[in-house]
């Protein structure tokens, strides 16, 4: 039985991959660029991912002729111990002048960026996910005075992931366990932000051994 038949299951969830596009948005007219810095944060302590789907059934000869589903947005909600400071900065697309952001009520649009996990499975294979144009929804803060408890508050973000303008892609899922990812681990995975047919190509191994 190879790995891909076997019932394997997620175990837990690792680091928090963000990759901010280039100029802060995507086009229609090629693959979006994103920043060469990728932060890794250990900072997950649940992610939920729900997605909105719709259907639609033609109905011909008194059978369902075709049934068709379509995603056209996931929300991804964090909960976290801690984000870096620069990094909330640059979701909420503010930029600090001597420490101090001023936030208004204008109408803006949010930068995109690329989201992504590692989720390891009980065998030790790996499942890796970017989601590559997310937004900030909602970030809700609390804060409570300090007592005799030892506590660190858990807080949360609230994003949404919707379809590129370049090709559609919401979601490119790696995972180790199926037959064709011989070679290539998660980690490789989540070094660059994949999300069209044409780069899967930086993923194979370099028979020479470059880079």
């Amino acid at each position: 039985m190879t790995k891909a038949k076997e019932m394997l299951y997620p175990v837990g969830v690792e680091n928090l991959y963000i990759a901010f596009m280039t100029a802060g948005k995507d086009t229609a007219n090629a693959i979006p660029a994103f920043d060469e810095d990728i932060y890794s944060i250990p900072t997950i302590e649940t992610i939920g991912i729900a997605g909105a789907p719709t259907t639609a059934r033609k109905w011909a000869s008194n059978k369902i002729f075709v049934n068709v589903t379509k995603n056209n947005q996931y929300t991804l909600t964090l909960d976290h111990t801690a984000l870096p400071v620069e990094v909330v900065d640059k979701m909420n697309g503010l930029i600090p002048v001597n420490g101090v952001v001023i936030d208004t009520a204008a109408v803006k649009e949010l930068p995109y960026f690329a989201l992504g996990f590692i989720a390891p499975l009980n065998d030790g294979n790996k499942i890796a996910r970017w989601y590559p144009r997310c937004q900030l929804t909602t970030n809700d803060e609390s804060y409570t005075t300090k007592n005799d408890e030892t506590n660190i508050p858990t807080q949360q973000i609230v994003m949404t992931a919707t379809p590129l303008l370049f090709n559609d892609a919401t979601k490119v899922d790696f995972n180790s366990a199926r037959d064709s990812a011989e070679g290539i681990t998660a980690e490789d995975f989540m070094k660059q932000v994949i999300c069209d047919e044409s780069q899967l190509e930086l993923l194979v191994p370099d028979p020479q051994g470059g880079e």
